[in-house]
């Protein structure tokens, strides 16, 4: 990998859908779990997703998150990552780590990975989703989409220079 410019790539992650997540629920319960995602490059900002309440092991967020990634960062560390928790939403104790996934940030800011023309391009992922002992616990489902060509008349000033996160519902004003 050759030196990078000193700037940030604008990326945006849709998270889609998970599948055949584990239910964690009790053998006599009828309710169906409810989850959500929580992302974050640095543990400082960290996004939430919305709570999927009918999809039980096979939820569908939809949800999407804008992320400006430094590219000194990936340079100077090449094992940084972006992190995406599932959890399991409980009523009266604290929320259940389904399990996690780990993607690299340069592939997901490595233009050669997507399709596309060159002002915008994306590709569709799946991982497997991990519990804390390295056991897949089912697949989670995004898409990534690469904005640097509708950028490149400049950073818009809300995103600033750093890996930075931002939300779609808050940046349009909602929950």
């Amino acid at each position: 990998m050759e030196t990078p410019p000193n700037k940030a790539t604008v990326v945006e992650i849709n998270l889609i859908s998970a599948q055949e997540l584990p239910s964690y629920k009790a053998s006599s319960s009828t309710s169906s779990i409810r989850t959500y995602v929580v992302a974050w490059i640095s543990p400082q900002q960290k996004l939430t997703s919305r709570v999927d309440k009918a999809g039980d092991k096979n939820p569908t967020w939809n949800d999407k998150f804008i992320i400006s990634i430094d590219k000194d960062l990936v340079f100077e560390r090449p094992n940084s990552t972006l992190v995406l928790e599932i959890y399991c939403k409980r009523r009266y104790r604290k929320d259940r780590l389904i399990g996690k996934v780990n993607i690299l940030l340069d592939s997901l800011i490595d233009k050669n990975q997507f399709w596309g023309s060159e002002d915008i391009c994306g590709k569709v992922m799946a991982f497997h989703v991990r519990d804390s002992s390295g056991m897949p616990q089912g697949i989670l489902n995004i898409g990534v989409m690469n904005l640097d060509g509708l950028l490149d008349r400049g950073m818009p000033s809300f995103l600033g220079n750093s890996s930075l996160a931002i939300d779609y519902r808050r940046l349009l004003g909602g929950n």
